[in-house]
């Protein structure tokens, strides 16, 4: 009997995030750029750790961009920038937070997580262009946050 395995093993040349990161497609060079930069994601030994550690990632980064979302509103309270800030982004980093305590013990829950997590940055981006509120920053941290979110329910994937 053949084992057909749904998870890809990386050519051996290739990291984890690596592998995971070409899965992103156009967004594969930002990726390797956002997770190369840290050596505990680079040296990942299974799945189960990259997915964490893109979690972990994933709020820390989500968490930075709602703190400029926050201080934006100060000079522009804007309704979208507030929506941005207060629902959108806590929800997102709710979803990731809620992924890491589900990984060790549902795993389908955890995917299911990070996947919605990328709601909140799409959710801003359409508040933000109907307002045409023409801000690169924000688009930059609803990019990133978006691509770290689907980074890490792909990496979530590959556990088993």
């Amino acid at each position: 009997m053949i084992l057909i395995s749904h998870s890809p093993i990386p050519a051996s040349s290739q990291s984890l995030y690596e592998s995971v990161c070409k899965e992103t497609g156009q967004d594969a060079g930002l990726c390797l750029q956002l997770l190369k930069a840290n050596p505990q994601i680079s040296s990942a030994k299974n799945y189960r750790d990259l997915s964490k550690l893109i979690l972990d990632l994933a709020i820390t980064k989500g968490t930075q961009g709602q703190n400029v979302l926050l201080n934006l509103q100060k000079t522009n309270p804007s309704p979208a920038i507030r929506q941005c800030a207060t629902n959108d982004y806590v929800g997102t980093i709710g979803s990731l937070k809620s992924a890491i305590r589900e990984l060790p013990v549902d795993l389908q829950t955890a995917q299911y997580d990070a996947r919605v997590a990328g709601d909140g940055p799409a959710n801003c981006a359409t508040a933000i262009t109907a307002a045409k509120i023409n801000n690169p920053t924000i688009f930059n941290i609803n990019k990133m946050t978006s691509l770290l979110c689907k980074v890490a329910f792909l990496a979530l994937e590959h556990v088993s």
